[in-house]
Parts: C-alpha cells; structure tokens; sequence
C-alpha cells in the first residue's frame, strides 16, 4: 500500500481538487474550495455524496472519479469500481487528496500567487497528455462527456487543476527554502529502498567524462594588433569627452546586431555571457562604464544601466580586431605547445596564468558530462580524434572551436570516463537523500497543520 500510496500521489499532484463545474462561467475559475460543507442545495445528496470534509470544503465521490478518469487516461491503471481493489485505490486518491487541498489551503494563507501565462502553460501540459491518450479527437470528446462534462468544461477544470497545482508548487519553494524546517535523519537503507524504486523506470545513463578544458584563442599581430589599439584609445578620449554611450556604440561598435540600438544587449543573466564579459558587468555599478573587456570577439566596453535582480540590463562596444590567417596558426602552435606541457604532467590552472590573454579565461574544471556533449564543443571532433571514445589520463587536441569569432582551438585533458550503462546510485545517492530529507520535512509541517484541521472522512 505504501508504494500504491507514494504512485496515486505522484500522479495526483497535478491535480487539484475540484467542484462539480455545471455551473460554471466561462470566466469563472473552478476554485478547489468552492464546495463548501454547508452551501449544498436541497436534493444534492440524490445525486452525488461527500466523502470527506476538510476544514469548510467538501469532497464528493465524483471528484474521485473525475480524478480516476484523468489517472487512467494518464496511464495508471485503475481496479475496475464496484471491486475491494477499487475501493482502496480510492482511498488511496482521496487521502493524497486531502493532503493537496490541505496543501493548497496554507498556500492560499501564505498569500502565494501563480502567473497567468504559468497557469495557461500547465493546463495546456495537462490537455496534451490528456489527448495523447487517444487515437482522435472525437473519442477523447467522448471519454470526457461520460464524466458528465462537455469540453469547454473540461478545459476549465484543467485550468483549474493548473493554477491550483501551481500555487502548491509555488509554497513548496517556500517551504525548502526556510532556515527553520525540522531536523530529520534519512538512513542508507532508506535511500538504497527509494533507489530501487527511481532505478526501474530510468532510462540507461549516457556515457560520462569528466575532463579539463583550455581554448587558445588567436590574437591580433603587427598591423591590426596597432590598429585595434589606437581604435581602444579614441574611444576611450570620447568617454572622456562625455559622449552618451548609445552614441559612441553607433560610432564605433563592430557589433552589427547591436549597434544601431546604441549597443543595446537588453536585459542579461550572468550565465548566458563569457565568464570575461560577465565579470566585467557583474562588476560594475549601475551607471557605470568598464573596459576594455578581452574575450574571443574581441575589446568591449561595457556599460549597465539598470540592475533587477538577478539580472543587469546592459550596452556594449565590440572593438572586433582583423585576425588573419598567420594569427590563426601561431594559436595553433601554442595550443600545440600547452597540450604537450599537460601531457608532461603541467596544472592548467598555471597554464592559464602564464598564458592569459591568449588562453580563454573560463571554467576548466568539468565533471561528469555527457560525452555527446563535449563532443559537441569541436568543430570536426568525430572518430577520428579519438574523443568519442576517450582514454582517462589522454591529452586530446588541439581541437577546432567555433564560437562566433576566430576559429580557437579546444584542448582536453580526461580525468575519467564512463561509458554508457545503467543508473547507479553513487550518480543521484545525494538527490535522493536530499529529496528524502525535504519529503520528510514537510510532512512533518504538513502532519502538524492536518492534527489543527478538522477532516471528516465518510468514505
């Protein structure tokens, strides 16, 4: 039962409990509570029954078999009614019930709101499994009109499902992130236990390596090297002048897609830009203008305007020096050069430093990556560079990198590597004692607001 239990509540959970919906507009959201114990009209109890009371709201038997109907046509396989087996996969979906409504109901207090595009993109989630189920539209109509229910209200119920369901999800965030949950002790045995259960449905894990990473990148030489550096200096003697930024951009900025926008790159998170690049803007106070900025497009100046958050809203000039193809092969040369320093035992984080300018400064340290995925990092890196079916301890490169400039050249060093095959619990052992440690928080939480409400169960 304890595994039936942990099954009926992973399906549940994006459902939320719900009203007969005979009576509702069609800009009328179907709230979980708006069946409350003491609002049924005289006869309801002809027609349907409450099967249990939370607090102030009812459950009646034909939300369990709404709920029913939508884990069948999820996949779940449901007893046929009438049978034992029925009777307490039943109870099984209304307990898990109880607890989402009780869920819902703290959340509600907790004054947690959902945004409307998320509710819309849930509830859309929700019809596309729904039909998935079907070989057409007409037979899905069908199932949906034996619960009793057209398809407007049928969407309206999902829309209904998703908000609810959003705001549990929303207050569950809350909840892991407070410093004051209660203290608990999550066993081996029982992590070993929820492994077995995670491993059955896993897919095989992909092959993993865990590698370092340089990129060389070339750099200007005689001629251009001079002529990016006088370019570097007018602009700076315009800052200087106190030229508006958007308007140095359209002067002098090599970025084509930014430049008529005064340079304007909108608002960034740190993790979509260069480590050079983010350091700078992250660096810097809103208002204020750094540079020059090296990475591998070139010299920028950077400026943040505004600051959000998480996010800066940013402008920047690109200086994009000529590299030529000389410039092209003395980075190859180089990369040539380092690899051999790390076949002969050199750490790259002192390869870095001695080489900077000319070595990418950006995490080299990667670990436990999906081979395809590294693979995918090289221009031409197939077979026959030996990096689909790397040796640990091998020094491989240099490799073609394209990353929007010059062609740069990738070395990699692997640390280890594992080739494909089934999900082992050293890959997710902390995962899942975090999981278990949170689960177990919160149904403390969750036990001590259900012994303050008052439940009536009749079923």
């Amino acid at each position: 039962m304890k595994a039936l239990r942990a099954g009926v509540c992973l399906l549940v959970a994006a459902l939320a409990l719900i009203a007969p919906l005979s009576g509702l507009q069609e800009n009328e959201p179907a709230a979980p509570d708006t069946v409350r114990a003491t609002e049924f009209p005289p006869g309801v109890e002809t027609l349907d029954r409450m099967v249990a009371v939370v607090g102030d709201t009812a459950i009646l038997i034909s939300d369990i078999q709404v709920t029913l109907y939508q884990l069948q046509a999820r996949g779940a396989r449901v007893p046929p009614e009438g049978t034992e087996r029925w009777d307490a996969f039943a109870r099984e979906v209304l307990d898990a019930m109880i607890d989402d409504l009780i869920f819902l109901q703290q959340a509600k207090n907790a004054g947690v709101t959902v945004p409307e595009d998320r509710v819309a993109e849930m509830a859309d989630s929700y019809f596309g499994e729904t039909r998935g189920q079907f070989s057409s539209d007409e037979e899905m109509m069908l199932a949906v009109e034996e619960t009793g229910m057209n398809m407007l209200q049928f969407r309206q119920m999902l829309r209904a499902q998703a908000h609810a369901e959003g705001m549990r999800q929303a207050y569950r965030i809350e909840l892991e992130q407070r410093t004051d949950l209660p203290p608990v002790i999550v066993s081996e045995e029982e992590v070993e236990a929820a492994f077995e259960e995670f491993a059955q449905n896993q897919p095989p894990r992909p092959a993993l390596v865990s590698y370092n990473r340089l990129v060389v990148t070339p750099l200007p030489s005689g001629a251009a090297r001079d002529s990016v550096l006088a370019r570097t200096v007018r602009v700076q003697n315009d800052f200087a002048n106190e030229d508006e930024f958007s308007v140095l951009a359209r002067r002098h900025s090599d970025d084509e897609g930014t430049r008529e926008q005064g340079g304007e790159l909108g608002w960034m998170n740190r993790e979509l830009l260069v480590k050079p690049f983010g350091d700078a803007a992250w660096g810097a106070r809103p208002g204020q203008t750094v540079g020059p900025v090296q990475t591998q497009f070139g010299l920028h100046f950077v400026k943040v305007e505004r600051q959000r958050g998480a996010e800066r809203f940013l402008r920047h000039i690109l200086l994009r020096p000529e590299i030529k193809d000389e410039d092209i092969d003395a980075a190859r040369t180089l990369a040539v050069e380092i690899a051999d320093s790390l076949r002969a035992g050199a750490d790259p984080e002192r390869l870095v430093a001695l080489f900077r300018g000319q070595v990418a400064d950006e995490a080299i340290r990667f670990d436990d990556v999906p081979l395809g995925s590294l693979v995918s990092q090289f221009t031409g890196a197939g077979a026959e560079s030996g990096l689909t079916a790397p040796t640990a301890g091998t020094v491989y490169g240099p490799l073609p990198v394209e990353r929007g400039g010059p062609t740069e050249f990738g070395l990699v060093h692997v640390l280890t590597f594992r080739p494909e095959g089934p999900i082992e619990i050293g890959d997710v052992r902390d995962q899942i004692r975090q999981s278990l440690r949170t689960r177990k928080q919160i149904d403390i939480i969750l036990e001590e607001v259900r012994s303050n409400t008052y439940i009536d169960v009749r079923f």
